[in-house]
C-alpha cells in the first residue's frame, strides 16, 4: 500500500496533462475544395489571362486554372459547348451558329498600334492618310513625305483577327483593301515584316509592343493622338477598342470570385503590368 499513493499520483498527473492537452488543441482547418476553372482566350488575350490566371492561384491555391488558346469564333462556340467557362475575346462576336452571346463582362482596354521600320522618319499620320496607304494609293513613301525609304510595302492580319476586324471597321470602312498587301498568320510575323524592311507598315495589338521588344518597331501617332494607355482610357487614341469576357451565364460560385477580382483594383494592376490599360474608373 505504501507504493499506491504514488502511483495514483502518476495516473492524475497523466490525466490532468491529458485534459490540459485537449482543452488547447486547435481547431481543425478545413482544406478548401480544389476547383478547375477552365478558360478560353484569343490570340490577342493570351498573355494577358495567363497573368491573371497566375496571380490569381498564387492567392488561391485550390484553383486550377486550364488555359486553351483559340481564336474569337472558336472561343465563343467553346463557351456553348461547355467546353470552357469563360472566354477572353478582343471581338465581341455577336452571334455564334446562330446564337446570342448570354452574358459579357468588361476586361481591359488596348489599342491597334500602326508600326513602321525605325528608319521611316513619319512619326504622325491622318486617319485619311493610313486608309489611302492601305488602299494603295501611296506607292512611295517620298508622297507623304519620308524621303529615302522607297516603296510603301503593306502589311494586314488574316481576315477573322481581332486586329484586322478593327481596323477594317475604322480605318478602311467601305475603302477596298489594295491588293498588293501581304497578308500575315501572326503579329511575330508582322513584326519581323516591319523590322527588316524598310518600307514596311503593319499593325499589331497595343500590348505587343514594349521597351524590350525585339526586333524593334515604331509606332505611328494618327491624328496627333499617339498611343498610351492614358490616350487609351480616355478614347482619345482612334484605334482604341474594349476587351471583353463571356461566359453562357453570369458566373457564380468560384467564377464569380475570380471575375470580380479581375475588376478589381488589384486584378486592373495586374492588367497594366501586362502591357494592357485598365479599365476607366479603377484607381
Amino acid at each position: 500500500m505504501r507504493h499506491a499513493a504514488p502511483a495514483l499520483c502518476c495516473l492524475v498527473a497523466a490525466l490532468g496533462l491529458a485534459a490540459s492537452g485537449c482543452g488547447s488543441a486547435e481547431t481543425p482547418k478545413v482544406t478548401p475544395v480544389t476547383v478547375t476553372l477552365r478558360v478560353a482566350a484569343d490570340v490577342a488575350l493570351e498573355s494577358l489571362m495567363q497573368a491573371l490566371t497566375r496571380a490569381y492561384s498564387a492567392q488561391h491555391p485550390h484553383i486550377i486554372f486550364t488555359l486553351t488558346p483559340a481564336s474569337t469564333p472558336d472561343a465563343a462556340e467553346a463557351i456553348f459547348s461547355r467546353r470552357v467557362d469563360l472566354a477572353a475575346v478582343s471581338v465581341l462576336p455577336d452571334k455564334v451558329a446562330g446564337r446570342d452571346i448570354p452574358w459579357i463582362g468588361d476586361l481591359a482596354l488596348d489599342g491597334i498600334a500602326v508600326i513602321v521600320n525605325p528608319a521611316n522618319p513619319l512619326t504622325n499620320v491622318s486617319m485619311q492618310q493610313l486608309r489611302d496607304i492601305y488602299a494603295g494609293v501611296h506607292g512611295r513613301w517620298d508622297s507623304l513625305g519620308a524621303a529615302n525609304v522607297g516603296d510603301v510595302q503593306i502589311a494586314v492580319r488574316e481576315g477573322g483577327d481581332g486586329a484586322r476586324v478593327l481596323f477594317d471597321r475604322m480605318v478602311m470602312g467601305n475603302t477596298r483593301l489594295t491588293l498588293n498587301a501581304v497578308v500575315l498568320p501572326s503579329v511575330e510575323v508582322v513584326m519581323n515584316f516591319v523590322t527588316y524592311q524598310a518600307g514596311a507598315i503593319g499593325y499589331v495589338p497595343s500590348a505587343r509592343i514594349t521597351d524590350t521588344v525585339a526586333p524593334p518597331v515604331k509606332m505611328l501617332a494618327i491624328d496627333g493622338q499617339p498611343l498610351t494607355k492614358a490616350s487609351l482610357r480616355d478614347g482619345s487614341y482612334p484605334l482604341s477598342r474594349s476587351l471583353y469576357l463571356i461566359a453562357l451565364s453570369e458566373p457564380q460560385g468560384e467564377l464569380r470570385d475570380f471575375v470580380a477580382w479581375i475588376l478589381s483594383a488589384e486584378g486592373q494592376r495586374v492588367v497594366e503590368t501586362a502591357n494592357f490599360a485598365p479599365l476607366p474608373g479603377v484607381p
